[in-house]
């Protein structure tokens, strides 16, 4: 780390992810998206860009647990009377195919919540969201700030939305942002893939490997 103007600068990945200043965020990994019995898979969509980062990011959450970073998860949530939505949402929501996208992720069903074999333990939070970032309407940057978070780990879904646009909020929050490059995943490849240029070209991205050895051992 270095001084700058007289503020701390952490600099190397190390410094950046130290489990007492950390904390994951699991971005929108729910029943609709990454299960068989979800309402992706139902409508003839393929799932395995979701599937594919399972056993990488419970390889993860793992990992941090036993060194005790904090874990925040969010769930991506479409209101059940369509209070919550906003003239743009739906229209963004309208332009979706194969989706179906009334019933996607609604609150209070089985699909909205969190991904089976991956939901938080009883010490975690879980936060609804109604927008892309997963500090708009919500208490996370209240929970970072009451916790002495320095850095924002970031996985999940989509990665050109709702983990980008978490990101770019990290860091408008003050926070630094850490993006794991096997544990973020999105239905659309070259979006996928576009979306990691632009956060490698502004952010640090590693893989789950490099972050568990960051950590080191617990």
């Amino acid at each position: 780390m270095r001084m700058v103007r007289g503020i701390e600068v952490l600099e190397t990945i190390d410094e950046l992810v130290a489990p007492k200043h950390s904390a994951l965020l699991v971005i929108d990994v729910q029943n609709d998206e990454a299960s068989p019995d979800g309402a992706m898979a139902k409508h003839g969509n393929d799932i395995t860009y979701m599937t594919q980062i399972i056993p990488a990011l419970r390889a993860l959450l793992d990992a941090a647990r036993d060194r005790g970073v904090q874990i925040i998860y969010t769930v991506s949530t479409k209101s059940s009377d369509g209070r919550f939505e906003t003239g743009p949402a739906l229209r963004f929501l309208a332009r979706k195919r194969n989706v179906g996208v009334w019933d996607y992720k609604r609150e209070g069903t089985w699909g909205n919540a969190v991904a089976e074999g991956l939901a938080p333990r009883s010490d975690e939070r879980q936060i609804v969201k109604f927008h892309s970032s997963a500090f708009v309407g919500t208490p996370v940057d209240q929970l970072l700030r009451g916790s002495r978070t320095r850095t924002g780990i970031v996985v999940g879904t989509a990665t050109e939305g709702c983990v980008e646009a978490t990101v770019r909020s990290l860091q408008d929050h003050g926070y630094y942002p850490v993006i794991v490059s096997d544990c973020v995943t999105s239905k659309n490849r070259q979006l996928h893939d576009a979306a990691l240029t632009i956060m490698r070209a502004r952010w640090d991205v590693v893989t789950s490997e490099q972050l568990i050895d960051a950590w080191g051992h617990p």
